[in-house]
């Protein structure tokens, strides 16, 4: 059976409404649907079908980016493998360098990336599905694809050329913005959640999906979900987003709210998650060229001692941040490197002192495959432990307000990353750069390696004494005898 019966079987009826649109003749199909719902896997089973249905025919699917398309269909033993007939129904091969599946009736399925748009231009396509289409470049579509579609139907096909875009909402966007014309609605209000359109233009589908509508992921989960915004480790625009498929605005994209700081005040009943050794660093963001040097003393998760300066030379920096580091007793530090901040890195990296330095350099490579880069990490982190409560409150008003400034974020449209919104672009907000705002974040991430070494170090120490215990123990045997 084509498709095969693990997917017949568990059809919902969104999905029932969207291959009968697609039978009837639909040529443009606009899914836009929460997380979980099954767009890939019913795209999938589609271009299979369709494969297998038309002689001499190519059809594409294409992630937003090669190597996505590898990780999330070719590589995954759920997805594609399990959608493909048996060899008894129609023989196939495959080729795993080049992402290719060939049937015997000339057809085939190649599954690609649009990060490099050119590399599918020219393709004679009968069918395309883009996945996750809020984080493709339009261009692959208005400029590469839209051409081909069309084009005349290969002779004998049993559809006209056509096109799928499936995804969850990322903002307002082409997505969005192709999913209102197809629907004919002029505002969010008259958007769908149930599934297909009240309306529709001429040859396009459009259905919408809200977790609260579809039934899929249980009601239990997704009150756990709600408690997790309760709590703070989860934002109620991500939650909207993914879950209920809400355009969440730019402005909403806010890791930390006056809400959230607020709360740190509050909740008394968490403070057993703030560790109680004893862990301490400097923070510094050098700023030179007449932002504010900031400086910070952080003892467990909790500004000690602070300055603000406005000098320009890197001994200076280094002086003043040497008497916060003696005041809090400690010499560990963490330097944004940004330009001249290296400087001021390798000037107390060469102390006769002994500092312990860590470079922090904010657009080098994150530890995670959803950051743009290492600020984007380090804000997001942080942000995590405030919702947690697992820092002290933050008495200063200024590091506040630059804290849910510069933790505004953007989704990047080609990678699907998180990315916070330029330096450049919060000074024209809040009249000034976020310098005291990105020290606090910097001093937060730079305690979780300080605790780390901390913790290696005892247990080195414990593994010493240990070990010097059994050679005693030994020693002393040895002399007994």
């Amino acid at each position: 059976m084509i498709p095969n019966k693990r997917f017949t079987d568990k059809l919902e009826r969104h999905e029932l409404e969207a291959l009968a649109a697609f039978d009837k003749g639909a040529r443009y199909l606009m899914l836009e649907w929460h997380r979980r719902a099954r767009k890939t896997t019913l795209l999938v089973n589609l271009l299979i079908r369709e494969c297998c249905r038309n002689p001499q025919s190519k059809y594409l699917y294409i992630a937003p980016t090669q190597v996505w398309a590898r990780n999330v269909v070719w590589d995954d033993p759920t997805m594609i493998w399990s959608a493909m007939p048996t060899q008894d129904e129609i023989k196939w091969k495959s080729n795993d360098q080049k992402m290719l599946l060939s049937f015997e009736n000339g057809s085939m399925l190649k599954i690609c990336g649009s990060d490099v748009p050119d590399a599918v231009r020219g393709v004679d396509a009968s069918g395309v599905g883009f996945d996750e289409w809020a984080l493709h470049k339009p261009v692959i579509w208005t400029q590469v694809l839209r051409p081909i579609i069309a084009g005349k139907s290969i002779e004998g096909a049993s559809h006209a050329r056509w096109a799928m875009f499936l995804y969850t909402p990322k903002g307002i966007n082409h997505a969005t913005q192709m999913f209102n014309i197809a629907a004919c609605v002029e505002s969010d209000v008259q958007l769908p959640t149930k599934g297909k359109a009240a309306h529709f233009k001429p040859e396009w589908f459009a259905s919408r999906l809200t977790a609260n509508e579809s039934g899929i992921i249980a009601r239990a989960e997704l009150d756990k979900m709600l408690a997790e915004v309760a709590d703070g480790t989860l934002t109620q625009a991500e939650y909207d987003q993914e879950m209920q498929c809400r355009r969440v605005t730019e402005e909403e994209r806010t890791l930390i709210t006056s809400a959230i700081l607020d709360r740190l005040t509050t909740a008394f009943h968490l403070r057993e998650r703030i560790p109680q050794l004893s862990y301490r660093i400097v923070a510094i963001d050098p700023a030179f060229g007449g932002d504010v040097c900031a400086i910070k003393g952080i003892e467990n998760n909790e500004i000690k001692f602070e300055k603000n300066v406005h000098y320009t030379l890197t001994p200076e920096v280094v002086g003043e941040a040497k008497i916060v580091a003696k005041q809090l007793g400690t010499k560990n530090f963490i330097v944004d490197c940004i330009g001249n901040g290296k400087g001021v890195a390798d000037g107390l990296a060469v102390d006769i002192a002994g500092y312990n330095v860590q470079y922090f350099e904010s657009a080098g490579k994150s530890t995670g495959d959803i950051f743009a880069n290492l600020k984007a990490e380090a804000v997001y982190w942080v942000a995590q432990k405030i919702r947690k409560c697992e820092v002290w409150p933050i008495k200063s008003a200024e590091v506040r307000r630059q804290l849910i400034a510069l933790s505004r974020y953007k989704i990047q449209p080609s990678s699907g990353k998180m990315i916070m919104r330029p330096n450049d672009e919060v000074k024209k907000d809040i009249g000034c750069s976020p310098d005291q705002g990105l020290c606090y974040v910097y001093g937060i991430w730079g305690l979780r390696s300080v605790a780390q070494a901390e913790e290696v170090k005892r247990s080195l120490e414990g593994r010493h004494e240990a070990l010097s215990a059994y050679n005693n123990n030994v020693l002393m045997r040895g002399m007994a005898k």
